[in-house]
This record gives C-alpha cells, structure tokens and sequence, in this order.
C-alpha cells in the first residue's frame, strides 16, 4: 500500500473517531472495576477489543502520523501526566515503525500496538501503584473502601506489573491478530480499505 504523503481533513476525523471508540469500549470495560482481580483484567482485556480501532486509522488513512494522533489523544483523553507520556513515547515509536516498515505492514503496525498497549497499560495502572503508592492507595481506598485496597496491596507488586504487562503483550498481539482477520475478511471485501 502507497502511503499518502499530502495532509487531509479526512484523516483528522477517522483518527478522532477512531479513538472516541476506543474510550467508549474502555468505558464498557469499567464493570471490570468491581473487583480488585478483574480491575487487573480491564487493560488486556481493552488491548484485544480496542486493536480494531487502532488499526483502522492507519489503514484507512494510510497516513503513519495518524497513529502518533491517535496515541497522543488517547493519552489526553487520561488527563494523567504518566499516562500521557507513556502514550506519546508509544505513539512515535508507533509511528517511526510505521514509517519504516510501511504503513500497510501488519507486522510493522502489530509491533506498534503492542508497544502502545504495553506502555499506555503501564503508564496508566501500573506507575501509579510502583510510583505513587502513598498517593494512589488513599484514592482507592476512598473510592472502593478498605476491603478492596488490602485485596489490591496484597496482588500488586513489581512481579505482578511484570506478569501483567507480558500478558497486555499477548492480549495486544491477539487484538492486532484478530483486527487483521477482520480488516481482510470485512472492510477490503466491501472496498472500504
């Protein structure tokens, strides 16, 4: 696929479609809060279904700074300073793979979800409670009550991020799998990539 090298309004508006569903289907995923185990699961969870819309933008705009817009407003959309760095330094390293490799190259854009689901996971879950434990604990507590922070304690730690954002890997490379079969099978049938 030619990647297009002039600048379009199109692409602005499929890029922020694009990420407004993948906050919606995050929001869906915010029963999973419920618990202290499944709220582990919301990220790797979000990886696999949100994949779709990541792939989407720079297949249908086959623009690879699009999926460095896409980062950087998924990023302010958390409005939290970690998350909003790990998103962006995701989102470049995205997109200089994409520019690489090609913008139509599903093993270059794979790579760059997984990188961006990794470090959007850690920046967003995980920073809070290896870095700003004191701070992030006491919010908990007072939004969930005393119960669900000692679950929480006692699961996360520095092997458990570990684990976790292996497994954020995996569940990225699945969604990225998944998106293919669906981007082949549905939207290049139909003409509409």
């Amino acid at each position: 696929m030619e990647e297009k090298k002039k600048f379009q309004i199109k692409d602005l508006i499929i890029t922020a479609l694009m990420v407004l569903c993948s906050q919606v289907l995050y929001r869906v995923l915010s029963f999973l809060f419920i618990s202290p185990y499944t709220m582990l699961l919301a990220v790797p969870i979000w990886s696999i279904i949100g994949a779709i819309a990541y792939f989407l933008v720079p297949v249908k705009t086959k623009n690879p700074w699009m999926i460095l817009l896409f980062c950087v407003l998924t990023s302010i959309i958390g409005f939290y300073p970690p998350y909003i760095i790990s998103c962006i330094f995701a989102g470049i390293i995205a997109m200089l793979i994409a520019r690489t490799k090609g913008v139509g190259n599903y093993k270059g854009l794979t790579i760059g979800y997984m990188i961006f689901c990794v470090l959007a996971g850690f920046g967003g879950m995980y920073v809070p409670f290896l870095f700003y434990a004191d701070q992030t604990l006491k919010s908990y507590e007072k939004m969930f009550g005393s119960e669900y922070l000692g679950t929480l304690t006692k699961i996360v730690s520095p092997m458990t991020t570990g684990m976790m954002l292996i497994l954020i890997a995996i569940c990225g490379l699945i969604g990225a799998v998944i998106s293919k079969k669906l981007l082949k099978k549905h939207f290049e049938k139909a003409g509409m990539i």
